[in-house]
């Protein structure tokens, strides 16, 4: 039976989708943990034969998405993925990012939804998604406020250097604050969230949690917040899952990965 040209065309394409597709398995088979595999360990985490596994190894190298150690014999990420990965990182927009799942979390909790970016010894509202509520909390995008006083501040600054921090502890107003800061910084880093009632301002509650980028620094973080009276602790412990679940999404989105 003699093939039509149409089919012909389509398997070479559907061989030629599935090499394309075995690649970037191999490349996704690198981590944190196992920055090196040899060839046996690439071919059984892809559950491919080692002929195989060779080839496709042979062409990511020569074109640096992969490097072969001459001693060990074990592979690694080259420098074409760190040059790749270098410009997706200038490409992404994380305010395009951030507000789908920034209007998500509004729709879920109907209060004010504030993206922070770090922004020296500050933190900036960037992006806001506005409450649903009749009575709301509301920020100025491009408003500077403190890192050491507010859920947001808090978030992003129990993350950073402890010369950075030591440079914000001396903004500080009082000794007492000061120890309360120091330990409640402790906290959040464990449970990756920072909550506040009535701290930078009267009448306000936030929730907040740090975004990771691909660095796995924090430079960012997604902030819930609304009047005091509506933020009781059951409410405030329902926003710090919402919170911690839309600052991974945004996270991930960025590259990080724990």
């Amino acid at each position: 039976m003699i093939k039509s040209t149409n089919e012909q065309d389509s398997k070479k394409t559907e061989t030629g989708l599935r090499t394309v597709q075995r690649a970037i398995d191999i490349l996704y088979c690198f981590t944190l943990e196992e920055q090196e595999l040899s060839l046996t360990e690439i071919a059984n985490k892809i559950s491919l034969a080692k002929s195989t596994t060779t080839r496709l190894l042979s062409t990511l190298e020569q074109n640096n998405l992969v490097v072969k150690d001459p001693v060990t014999l074990k592979y690694r990420l080259g420098q074409g993925i760190y040059y790749l990965g270098h410009i997706a990182g200038k490409s992404i927009k994380i305010r395009e990012i951030a507000r789908p799942i920034m209007e998500q979390l509004r729709n879920k909790t109907r209060e004010t939804v504030n993206l922070y970016m770090l922004e020296r010894d500050s933190r900036v509202c960037v992006e806001q998604c506005e409450g649903l509520q009749s009575i709301r909390h509301m920020v100025k995008i491009g408003e500077k406020l403190p890192l050491w006083a507010g859920a947001g501040g808090k978030a992003i600054l129990a993350y950073q250097s402890p010369a950075f921090q030591q440079q914000i502890f001396e903004q500080v107003p009082s000794k007492e604050k000061l120890t309360q800061l120091k330990e409640e910084l402790e906290k959040i880093k464990l449970q990756q969230c920072a909550a506040s009632i009535d701290e930078r301002e009267v009448g306000s509650a936030a929730v907040a949690a740090p975004i990771f980028n691909i660095n796995g620094e924090v430079k960012a973080c997604l902030s819930v917040s609304g009047p005091t009276n509506r933020f009781t602790s059951e409410v405030i412990e329902k926003y710090k899952l919402l919170v911690k679940e839309g600052a991974k999404a945004i996270s991930e989105k960025l590259g990080y990965r724990e």
